[in-house]
């Protein structure tokens, strides 16, 4: 499973330059992160309210364009690999305003934690959800993590 998360850079999120600061990135990731767990059937407050909480644990961003105020972005992102405690998505950052132009790709490691913050197996029915929408790939993360 692929989703979309469509936004527009806003103001507050550019430098001097009116560019869309590098420091956005991460939480554009974020914003495709929920969306793409809503989509699987749960969100956070779900999983939190269950004792559960998903903590990044490496994050890669790579910048390929830059995005300035107002253009109309589109996350793209994918869950590629799952373990029982460990997740990687991957984010494609796409400018629709031009021509969709790659901004950005990049990766986060997510580790499931309990309430104490000691590692801790996926709840069952979400591990699932989450199985049934990967979209297995090797990312750099997962790769560095296997040794390959």
């Amino acid at each position: 499973m692929v989703t979309q998360t469509d936004f527009r850079v806003r103001y507050s999120e550019t430098d001097g330059q009116r560019r869309a600061h590098h420091s956005h990135y991460p939480v554009w990731f974020e914003m495709g992160r929920a969306d793409f767990c809503r989509q699987a059937g749960f969100d956070y407050k779900h999983l939190e309210n269950t004792g559960f909480f998903l903590v990044v644990a490496r994050l890669e961003c790579q910048y390929k364009s830059p995005l300035e105020y107002d253009d109309l972005v589109r996350v793209e992102t994918r869950l590629i690999s799952l373990s029982r405690k460990l997740m990687t998505f991957s984010y494609r950052v796409i400018n629709i305003t031009q021509n969709e132009k790659l901004a950005g790709e990049g990766e986060t490691l997510l580790v499931c934690v309990d309430r104490e913050g000691r590692p801790a197996s996926l709840p069952p029915d979400v591990s699932e959800r989450l199985q049934s929408c990967m979209t297995p790939s090797k990312g750099k993360i997962h790769a560095s993590l296997s040794g390959g």
